[in-house]
């Protein structure tokens, strides 16, 4: 058994992407940890699922390094940032994220009810903010 710390754990826990997604058939944001949990918590707004989500990262990180297994590979789809999570990992509204990110509330909308997805240099941005949204913020903040 390894015994990690919670500040350790933390930190692991942090290599594993946050998603979001709005479920119709529940009616609520429901939230997972690719690579580590599926779907394991909800909300009526994205913001209350991200707290929910960081928490249980750093408990299955903790609890398989005592148990003494393998943390397994954090995975990504790089191909597809979760606006959700990364609009509210920066604490915007949609109406300020939208007019952040020079696009319309309505595209934002689309893309985060996964009727449309952003392409071109809009996914780079949101590939970006999804790894470091301090950077982005501080780049389009002197724009």
């Amino acid at each position: 058994m390894k015994k990690i710390t919670a500040k350790e754990a933390t930190r692991l826990a942090r290599n594993y992407p946050l998603s979001v997604r709005w479920s119709d058939e529940d009616q609520v944001f429901v939230g997972s940890v690719p690579g580590l949990i599926g779907a394991c918590c909800h909300g009526d707004t994205p913001e209350e699922v991200i707290p929910q989500l960081k928490d249980i990262a750093e408990d299955l990180v903790t609890f398989l390094t005592h148990k003494g297994q393998l943390l397994p590979s954090p995975s990504t789809d790089s191909n597809n940032p979760d606006p959700v999570a990364i609009r509210s990992a920066m604490g915007f509204s949609q109406t300020k994220f939208a007019q952040f990110i020079g696009v319309s509330v309505r595209t934002l909308h689309k893309w985060e009810q996964h009727t449309s997805s952003p392409s071109g240099a809009a996914k780079t941005l949101l590939r970006i903010a999804a790894t470091n949204p301090h950077a982005v913020r501080e780049a389009l903040r002197s724009a």
